[in-house]
């Protein structure tokens, strides 16, 4: 009789469940260091540190006169011309989100945003 108690106190069979071990503090440091938006922050913090050695050594003054300027002066032609160049898509995307329906203004952003996404992908 002992023994058929013992029996019914077993569990069923079944599968055996094995959990997950959490992951190591080195694990999830690499794992951070190693991530795209890390990477993201070297780069801008190693520019950035590289700026501001370029302007320790030149100084700010003649940077400004030898390379803003004349870079300023080069860039700042073909940025106006393709801001007005680009005015009638400006004028037609807006004429867009004013004749949508908020629903359909809705549908428009989501399908703007993929369009960005994809086209800043490529």
């Amino acid at each position: 009789m002992a023994a058929s108690s013992v029996r019914s106190r077993r569990r069923p069979a079944g599968a055996v469940v094995h959990r997950a071990t959490k992951p190591s503090l080195t694990t999830n440091l690499s794992r951070l260091a190693l991530s795209r938006p890390a990477r993201t922050a070297y780069v801008v913090i190693g520019t950035a540190g590289l700026a501001a050695l370029a302007i320790a050594l030149v100084g700010p003054k003649r940077l400004g006169r030898e390379v803003l300027r004349p870079l300023r002066g080069a860039i700042e032609p073909q940025a106006e011309k393709l801001w007005a160049d680009s005015r009638p898509l400006r004028q037609q995307i807006a004429g867009l989100f004013q004749s949508a329906t908020p629903t359909g203004r809705e549908r428009l952003v989501r399908s703007f945003q993929s369009w960005i996404g994809h086209f800043h992908a490529t």
